[in-house]
């Protein structure tokens, strides 16, 4: 859970997220919410994505896994927020920061990278968008689909169940300030597409 102070998101009183289904129990909404990102996840191919890797296609992965359990799912957040004394992104600046984010993202020149020089680009995408934690909630699962998009149409794969998750957050908050970590576990679990 995030650290916002009153949050415009969450039931009064509470840190429990608004959500379409009124659910006011933490663990019931975390099971539910779980339970429809993992199905989204496993039927995102067949949705009619934006071409072209933009903010719009993040806005689209964001609100096509969470869409169904939060009204403002695929909408930047408009309040500030912090997990473990980690301050992200102020919100007023996530339309510019994430436009130059996108800006390095170039599908054609990443196919030509090398196998190291392709997994520096994936971190360098993965730590930008983690500071900048762009919606009130799914963040990282957006930012994981995004980069398994990425790397299907770069030849490669990654599985994201294969990696143990706390292994996955344990190196996101690392490559805040290293990303050594993380980029160590891209050049394991990234794979040619064979």
């Amino acid at each position: 859970m995030y650290d916002a102070i009153n949050s415009k998101y969450t039931y009064k009183g509470t840190d429990i997220l608004k959500n379409r289904l009124g659910i006011k129990d933490e663990e019931l909404l975390k099971e539910y919410e779980t339970r429809i990102v993992a199905f989204k996840i496993a039927t995102i191919n067949s949705a009619k994505l934006p071409k072209g890797y933009t903010p719009e296609r993040l806005k689209f992965i964001n609100k096509y896994l969470f869409g169904e359990v939060y009204e403002f799912a695929g909408e930047y957040r408009s309040e500030n927020i912090t997990k473990e004394n980690f301050r992200f992104s102020e919100f007023e600046y996530i339309e510019e920061n994430i436009k130059r984010i996108f800006s390095n993202i170039n599908i054609e020149e990443m196919k030509k990278m090398s196998f190291t020089k392709f997994v520096e680009q994936i971190s360098y995408i993965m730590t930008e968008l983690n500071v900048l934690h762009p919606f009130r909630e799914g963040n990282g699962r957006t930012i994981r689909e995004l980069v398994r998009e990425i790397c299907f149409d770069c030849d490669y794969v990654i599985n994201w169940y294969e990696i143990n998750h706390d292994d996955i957050l344990r190196v996101a908050k690392l490559a805040v300030l290293d990303e050594t970590e993380q980029k160590k576990m891209l050049r394991r679990s990234i794979k040619r597409n064979i």
